[in-house]
C-alpha cells in the first residue's frame, strides 16, 4: 500500500489470515482423532477428558491453562492431537516458537495431515518464517487441494509477495462458510487494493471490521484504504480507534501522521511522525516525512537531521534533493 505523495509505507495491515484465523484452527482437532497417527496401534486412543479440558481453556482465552493441560496429556504418550493443541495454544499465547516445535512433532507423527502442515504454517508465519510457511502451505494442499485454511494462508504468502492476481485466483476456490468468513474477505480485500481497487477494497473490508470490531489491524486498514481514496477525515477516524485499541503500535502513528498532512495539519502531523518513530526507531519513511515537514515549517537544521537519519536507513533521495538545492548543510548534522 501507499499513503501521502505515494511513498511505500512499511504497515502491517497486510496481516495473512494464516495467523489472524488461530481462533478457528483448533477445530480442526475433531477431524483428526487418533487415527491421525500411523505409527500408533490402532487400539491405542487419546482419552476424551485429556482433550475436552485443554480445549475448553483455549475456547475461553485461557492459553496457560490449556498449554498445562495439553502438556500434562502429553507426558504419558504423544499423539499429534494433542500436540495440535499444544501447538496451537502455544500461538495463542504469543509463543510461535514453541508453537512450532509442537506442530512440527505432530507433523512427523502424521505427514498424511493436511491440517497439521496448515496448523504449522501459521505457526511458521507468526514466527516470521515465510518461506518455509509457504512450503507448509504447499504439502497441504497437495494432500487437499481445497483445504481453506491453506488456501487462504497461502493467498496471504502471496500477497506479501506483492502477486494479488495469484492470491485472488487462490481466494476464489474457497466455498461454502469459509468463502464469506471475514478472514477470506481481508485478504480478498487487500488483494483488490494491491491491484489499485481501493473502493471495492473498502467495501469488503468494512464487513471484516463490522465482524472484528475491536480489531486494530482491520481499522489501521480501513484508514490507510481512505487515505488512497483522499479521504482524510475518515482515515483519521479509523486510525484514532486503531491508536486507541492497540496504543504501542508505531506504525498506526505514521499513517494517522499522513492522514493529518493530508488535512494540513503539519505541527500534529510532525508529533504523529515522532511517537512512530519512537515505536519504530528503523522506520525511515517516518524521518523522511517528519523531515520534509519540519523543512516546511522552517525548522531548517531538525529538518535536515531528519533527512539524514533516513539516508543512513536507505532512503536518500530527499536528503540528497536538498544537499543539491543547498538547503542541507553538512553543519546541520556534524
Amino acid at each position: 500500500m501507499n499513503v501521502a505523495k505515494g511513498r511505500p509505507v512499511a504497515h502491517r495491515w497486510s496481516r495473512a489470515a494464516s495467523a489472524a484465523r488461530l481462533g478457528m484452527v483448533l477445530l480442526l482437532l475433531a477431524a483428526l482423532g487418533c487415527a491421525a497417527n500411523p505409527r500408533r496401534p490402532a487400539s491405542t486412543s487419546v482419552p476424551p477428558q485429556s482433550v475436552d479440558a485443554a480445549v475448553n481453556a483455549y475456547t475461553r482465552g485461557n492459553c496457560r491453562e490449556s498449554i498445562r493441560l495439553f502438556s500434562a496429556a502429553l507426558r504419558g504418550q504423544e499423539y499429534p492431537v494433542l500436540l495440535n493443541g499444544l501447538g496451537m495454544a502455544q500461538l495463542q499465547c504469543r509463543q510461535p516458537q514453541n508453537a512450532v516445535d509442537s506442530l512440527q512433532r505432530a507433523v512427523s507423527l502424521s505427514p498424511d495431515s493436511a491440517a497439521l502442515h496448515t496448523n504449522l504454517a501459521t505457526a511458521l508465519f507468526a514466527l516470521g518464517e515465510y518461506r518455509k510457511a509457504e512450503r507448509e502451505f504447499d504439502a497441504a494442499l497437495r494432500l487437499d487441494s481445497v483445504n481453506p485454511e491453506a488456501l487462504v494462508g497461502k493467498a496471504g504468502i502471496l500477497l506479501r509477495k506483492k502477486q494479488p492476481e495469484k492470491a485472488l485466483k487462490l481466494l476464489s476456490q474457497v466455498s461454502g462458510n469459509e468463502a464469506a468468513a471475514p478472514e477470506t474477505l481481508y485478504d480478498r480485500a487487500l488483494a483488490l487494493y494491491q491491484m489499485g481497487l481501493a473502493a471495492d477494497a473498502e467495501s469488503i473490508l468494512q464487513r471484516y471490521a463490522d465482524a472484528y470490531p475491536h480489531d486494530a489491524e482491520a481499522q489501521n486498514a480501513l484508514g490507510v484504504v481512505a487515505l488512497g481514496l483522499k479521504k482524510p477525515d475518515q482515515a483519521k477516524a479509523h486510525l484514532d480507534r486503531a491508536i486507541a485499541l492497540m496504543p504501542e503500535q508505531g506504525i498506526y502513528y505514521y499513517n494517522r501522521g499522513a492522514a493529518l498532512k493530508a488535512k494540513k495539519n503539519f505541527p500534529a502531523a510532525v508529533e504523529d511522525y515522532s511517537r512512530a518513530i519512537a515505536f519504530m526507531p528503523e522506520l525511515a519513511e517516518a524521518y523522511v516525512d517528519r523531515g520534509d515537514l519540519r523543512l516546511l515549517l522552517r525548522e531548517a537544521e531538525a529538518g535536515c537531521k531528519d533527512l539524514k537519519k533516513a539516508c543512513d536507513l536507505g532512503q536518500c533521495e530527499r536528503f540528497r534533493k536538498f544537499q543539491e538545492a543547498g538547503r542541507c548543510r553538512a553543519e546541520f548534522w556534524q
